[in-house]
């Protein structure tokens, strides 16, 4: 295997890892945000632009995408992707041991 080839699995799964944060951290930040009225567009990004758990989220999905561009230069789309298959996983760690998120043995287990 390549040093490029391993590089580019190490940034996919890197970029992996950082999807799901940001995915976590807009949720809170969503949560603690006024409802979204979809007849008010305008007004319902500007309640959630002012949480900063939602900013943050936005700011570190960017650098997921950017992460994946630089996976993709590096590595093949079908190994690119098959790592990042791996987000799920990685969304209930982190769920689970960063944000506090309830998971139950049935989830752990892949059941539903």
């Amino acid at each position: 295997m390549s040093l490029t080839l391993e590089i580019g699995i190490g940034l996919a799964v890197v970029c992996a890892a950082a999807t799901q944060l940001g995915f976590l951290c807009k949720h809170r930040g969503a949560n603690a945000a006024p409802a979204v009225d979809w007849r008010r567009p305008a007004a319902s990004a500007r309640g959630l632009l002012r949480h900063r758990w939602f900013r943050l989220g936005l700011a570190v999905a960017a650098g997921a995408w950017v992460l994946h561009v630089a996976a993709l230069a590096m590595a093949p789309l079908s190994v690119v992707q098959a790592v990042l298959s791996t987000g799920v996983v990685l969304l209930a760690v982190l769920g689970d041991r960063l944000f506090g998120c309830s998971v139950t043995g049935r989830q752990w287990a892949g059941r539903r």
